[in-house]
C-alpha cells in the first residue's frame, strides 16, 4: 500500500502567529520540530495500517521545514518545490491508495484561525471553485480525487474540520486548535502525536468508505486584496476581470485550473 502525506505548518499544535511560521523567527525551530513529530506520527499510523511506502511532501513556504531524521525510515521526503501545478500535493499520482493532510488550516474566508488563508495570504482575499469557498484542503483534495486517490485523514484547526465533515464525513479528522480572534487554544503537543497516529490508522483502515468527488465544471474565482493584482491577473489567457478585485477563469480540466492558479496567485 502506498500512502501520500502533505504537510503544512499553520494547523499544527501550539502555533498561533505568523512570525512563528517563518524561519527568521527565534522560536521557529520548535515549531519545525513539532511539525516533524506530527508528520512522523502520521507515518507511524500509516505503517500500523499496512502501508509499505510513504511519500511526504513538505508543503510549507520554501518546502524545507520537516526534519527527515524524525520520520520513520520507510518515509521518503519531497523537499523544495518543482513548480508543478499540483502544488502542495506535487508528486502524487494514481498509484497511491490514499492521501493524508497534516497541519492544514481554514481558508481565507474563515475566522477559524489567526492563520486562516488560502495560498497567498498577502494578496488573496478568497478563492472559489464552482462558487464554493475553497480552502487549501479543498483545492488539493480535488487534485487527489481527479486521480482517484481518496483523502483519508486531515488534521488542522476546528473550523477546517467542520468544513471537511460537510465535504465527506468519512474522512478521519482531528482538530488541533480552535481559533478566536487573534488567538487559539491548542491541544498538548504530545497528545497531538497520539491522536494523529490513531486517526491516520483509522482513516486508512476505513479508506473504502471515502469518496472521490469529481468536478463536472471548472470555474475559478479569485478575489484579491489589491485591485492592481486583479488587473495583472486579468491578462492571463482566458481570465476575465469582473470587478475591481475579482477575476474569473473557466478551465476544461482541473489541472488546467491549477495551472492558472499557479500563475495568478
Amino acid at each position: 500500500m502506498r500512502i501520500y502525506i502533505s504537510a503544512d505548518i499553520e494547523g499544527i499544535s501550539g502555533i498561533t502567529h505568523w512570525q512563528e511560521t517563518r524561519k527568521d523567527y527565534g522560536g521557529y525551530t520548535d515549531h519545525a520540530k513539532q511539525l516533524s513529530r506530527e508528520v512522523a506520527a502520521a507515518c507511524n499510523g500509516a505503517l500500523r495500517a499496512g502501508a509499505k511506502e510513504i511519500i511526504v511532501k513538505d508543503a510549507h513556504e520554501d518546502g524545507n521545514n520537516i526534519i527527515h531524521k524524525y520520520l520513520p525510515k520507510e518515509a521518503k521526503l519531497i523537499r523544495g518545490w518543482s513548480n508543478h501545478p499540483y502544488s502542495m500535493v506535487e508528486g502524487i499520482d494514481s498509484t497511491y491508495d490514499g492521501a493524508i493532510m497534516i497541519g492544514y488550516h481554514s481558508g481565507a474566508y474563515s475566522n477559524g484561525s489567526p492563520l486562516s488563508h488560502t495560498l497567498s495570504p498577502d494578496t488573496v482575499s478568497n478563492i472559489k471553485i464552482n462558487g464554493q469557498d475553497a480552502s487549501e484542503f479543498l483545492i488539493h483534495a480535488y487534485i487527489c480525487h481527479s486521480l482517484n486517490v481518496p483523502v483519508l485523514a486531515v488534521t488542522g484547526d476546528e473550523d477546517l474540520v467542520l468544513d471537511i465533515r460537510r465535504f465527506d464525513p468519512n474522512i478521519a479528522t482531528l482538530a488541533m486548535q480552535k481559533g478566536f480572534g487573534n488567538a487559539n487554544i491548542s491541544i498538548h503537543p504530545d497528545l497531538a502525536l497520539e491522536r494523529i497516529e490513531a486517526i491516520t490508522q483509522k482513516g486508512i483502515e476505513n479508506r473504502h468508505k471515502c469518496k472521490c468527488h469529481k468536478l463536472e465544471k471548472f470555474e475559478l474565482e479569485v478575489i484579491y486584496k489589491n485591485h492592481t493584482d486583479a488587473y495583472r491577473a486579468s491578462f492571463y489567457p482566458g481570465a476575465r476581470q469582473v470587478s475591481e478585485f475579482k477575476i474569473i477563469y473557466y478551465a476544461f480540466s482541473y489541472i488546467e485550473l491549477m495551472s492558472a492558479l499557479m500563475f495568478i496567485t
